[in-house]
């Protein structure tokens, strides 16, 4: 029936929502799936807040521009009935000082001028006193409309509304064109990250009630990923092993180079406040062997200029110029089909796209930039002309 195709769209719809908002990068790597007809089981690895947790997935986040009713009196609108196409919104005001919270009342005009689905990007600002406030942009058909609704309600108040709670609700002074608005309110800094997460997942298209709730130990998980971080290990072991075997003193140079690349990947995952999981494990080992490659490329480009009669630095120096094209090649081709995998795909996939991406970048910087270096300073400061390679 028309009613259940509506229910299963819309639990259909929230569950994409939802996995946006708690796994924005992929890197989480949550479990989320659709139970019965309106049921979603969601288990969240790793999680150390479960209460800002609960709050980010069952926040509606549905953003509405209003316009205050100035023209009638508020008072006597709550103490009677509001106006024909109005409404009464509050705003939580929180007083730091004395540590209590009050609620201003608007009348508010029902019809809805601009709503959040016209967003392009939500993310956190600073205002001058250094308070967090939230940054919006809309897109180009949200902007026109932004534009023209400003521009007809010049000295009338705009209230921003979020999930029936009015933040601010500024005088229009002038036309705004260019599509972008600031949310301010008294937000704490994860409030306001966690809203500006939740704008761009999009909103809930029905609220969402927690129903039941538990903790449980990571047993089979965690074995799975030690064993992933044991084969890492062993294979990176390995690798050093060959490189110091086959290219001897310039083995040494690849092998700290490789080092440094798996710290920058490591840091780099730590900024997206990543969960290690197997995808992000296999990404990293699929770097150590691009990394790897791309040194050795280089050191046998360095053997043949030597061949060809080079001194040490001037044989290093050709070496690095004549591989960086191949090796530029290989990775960009090996980054792009990485951005694909992140613009289409969820979860997991998603996941070994960032840790790709993270480990290309580090790996072309280690092999093109720092190894390079490294060769360098040593050869100008080396009293013998021979290369260890």
């Amino acid at each position: 029936t028309e009613t259940d195709n509506i229910k299963k769209m819309a639990t259909d719809q929230a569950l994409e929502t939802i996995r946006n908002r708690i796994d924005e990068f992929g890197v989480s790597e949550p479990d989320i799936r659709i139970q019965g007809d309106n049921r979603i089981l969601l288990q969240l690895p790793g999680i150390k807040d479960p209460e800002r947790a609960k709050d980010l997935i069952g926040k509606t986040a549905q953003l509405t521009f209003q316009i205050v009713d100035d023209d009638a009196d508020v008072n006597s609108a709550i103490n009677g009935t509001p106006p024909v196409g109005d409404e009464i919104l509050y705003q939580n005001k929180y007083n730091s000082t004395s540590g209590t919270s009050t609620k201003i009342p608007f009348l508010i005009k029902k019809r809805v001028l601009l709503d959040g689905s016209l967003l392009t990007d939500a993310r956190v600002e600073f205002d001058q006193f250094q308070q967090p406030q939230i940054g919006i942009e809309f897109n180009r058909k949200g902007a026109r409309i932004f534009d023209r609704v400003t521009g007809e309600n010049i000295h009338k108040r705009l209230a921003i509304v979020l999930d029936k709670s009015v933040y601010s609700a500024p005088v229009i002074q002038d036309r705004i064109a260019g599509g972008k608005a600031r949310i301010t309110g008294s937000f704490t800094l994860n409030e306001a990250k966690d809203l500006a997460i939740a704008l761009r997942a999009g909103s809930l298209p029905a609220p969402v009630e927690i129903i039941e709730e538990r903790t449980v130990g990571p047993t089979l998980g965690a074995d799975s990923v030690r064993m992933g971080l044991i084969s890492m290990i062993v294979g990176g072991l390995l690798v050093i092993l060959f490189m110091l075997i086959y290219y001897k003193g310039a083995g040494l140079i690849a092998d700290l180079a490789l080092i440094i690349n798996i710290i920058l990947i490591g840091g780099g995952l730590a900024a997206f406040q990543a969960t290690l999981t197997l995808p992000g494990i296999a990404g990293i080992i699929l770097t150590i062997g691009m990394a790897v490659d791309a040194n050795v490329i280089i050191y046998e480009r360095i053997r043949e200029e030597i061949r060809s009669g080079r001194t040490a630095l001037a044989a290093v120096v050709a070496g690095f110029e004549r591989a960086t094209l191949t090796i530029l090649d290989a990775n960009v081709t090996t980054f792009i089909a990485a951005l694909v995998l992140y613009q289409f795909g969820t979860g997991p996939i998603k996941g070994f796209a960032v840790t790709l991406c993270l480990g290309i970048i580090a790996s072309l910087f280690t092999a093109l930039v720092l190894s390079k270096t490294i060769f360098i300073f040593i050869l100008k400061n080396k009293q013998t002309s021979k290369l260890s390679i």
